[in-house]
């Protein structure tokens, strides 16, 4: 009898423990979980490289001629015009500003040049009423020599994402096409989208697919509640030779005998990541109150074998690393600037992405693009600053 009830105890244990990590896989909520997979992980205090071009955003691909190509918002990118100027935001309520740009880049950090190849009409359009609503780029793909884009149509009080769809150039960024009947995505559902960034021409891929993150309702949180706050991210994917077919596009279900599960239902999604924490609470300042995942960037870093998605909030970076894309995620840097003003040598930034063509062969350092106009400090273009990181 006793042997009997030892068995069925050591049968329970090994259930739990095997339900744990069959729960974990499927991307549970962070919930200020702490990665370990990193020893060490320092960012600077500020940008130290920047150059002459003008816009935020600039989500990036790097592409098989070698180039990095970049997707700016409100900013005329790297051919700068009159009276536009170099690191400086336009004017709001200009007839002037580009509310989106394609840009060239070449180079390394250090030594990095560019031009402006599209803009504005020449790109995408607006689905809302574009008194209310402009585009903004919000992730980008080279694949198999073709550029693919990721544009939302953004409120102009930055509180609200309704639509967002996907358009492809054939001829590195001087011309796009899209379906231009409707947008891939609407009602604010998977309308922040992040393509992971698998390094040069997609190369590191393990597959024929072409992976993406969502975040549904906004941007980052939503400063006047007006949409729910993201604290969900959401993975997706679709065929190389498909990714202007919606009906092509799978999401991530959950996780089932040792594979990751898809759907082509929406509605039957489930995040890869969720975290719940807000920040600065008890603040006077405003914004306050802030839910930390917002659009920045996914990338791989093939040297560690590591999956990193930098997100941040108005006043943090927030970063996170996984084994897979789909998880389970962990957080490994919570870097804290403060609250406003800021200097021109110690300041965070929003829109946070790591380019994959400028991490070093070892894997360990990073470069991060972020801007802002906020607090003092005016880092309105395409900028770098250093992440190194030692895994344990």
């Amino acid at each position: 009898m006793k042997k009997r009830w030892l068995a069925m105890a050591f049968i329970i244990v090994v259930g739990f423990i095997i339900a744990f990590f069959l729960r974990d896989q499927k991307g549970s909520p962070v919930k200020n979980e702490k990665s370990r997979f990193f020893k060490k992980a320092a960012i600077e205090e500020s940008s130290t490289i920047n150059t002459q071009s003008q816009g935020d955003l600039w989500a990036s691909c790097w592409s098989d001629d070698d180039h990095l190509y970049a997707a700016n918002g409100d900013g005329d990118g790297f051919t700068v015009e009159p009276p536009h100027l170099v690191n400086t935001p336009p004017n709001p309520g200009s007839y002037l500003i580009k509310d989106i740009a394609i840009s060239k880049i070449s180079g390394n950090p250090g030594n990095l040049s560019g031009e402006t190849v599209s803009i504005g009409d020449q790109i995408s359009q607006i689905w809302n009423n574009s008194q209310a609503y402009n585009r903004k780029p919000t992730g980008m793909a080279c694949v198999d020599g073709n550029l693919y884009l990721a544009v939302q149509d953004l409120n102009k009080d930055f509180n609200d994402v309704p639509a967002a769809t996907i358009v492809k150039s054939t001829d590195k960024g001087k011309t796009w096409t899209w379906d231009k009947k409707a947008p891939m995505f609407d009602d604010h559902i998977f309308t922040t989208i992040m393509f992971l960034d698998y390094g040069k021409d997609y190369e590191s891929a393990p597959d024929d697919y072409v992976y993406a993150y969502g975040l549904d309702y906004n941007w980052r949180d939503s400063f006047n509640n007006r949409e729910k706050d993201p604290n969900k991210l959401y993975l997706a994917r679709v065929p190389k030779a498909s990714i202007l077919d919606r009906s092509s596009w799978e999401f991530y279900s959950g996780y089932k005998e040792d594979s990751p599960t898809w759907t082509r239902n929406i509605k039957k999604r489930v995040p890869v990541l969720q975290d719940d924490r807000v920040l600065f609470q008890d603040s006077s300042s405003e914004p306050n109150n802030l839910t930390v995942l917002s659009q920045g960037s996914v990338v791989y870093n093939e040297p560690l074998n590591r999956y990193i998605y930098t997100s941040w909030t108005e006043y943090t970076f927030e970063f996170y690393e996984a084994a897979h894309p789909w998880g389970p995620w962990k957080l490994f840097m919570s870097k804290d600037f403060g609250e406003y003003p800021w200097s021109n040598t110690h300041n965070g930034g929003y829109a946070a992405t790591i380019p994959s063509k400028f991490i070093s062969p070892d894997g360990k350092t990073m470069y991060v693009q972020s801007n802002t106009f906020m607090g003092g400090v005016s880092n309105y273009n395409f900028s770098l600053r250093k992440l190194v990181v030692e895994p344990n």
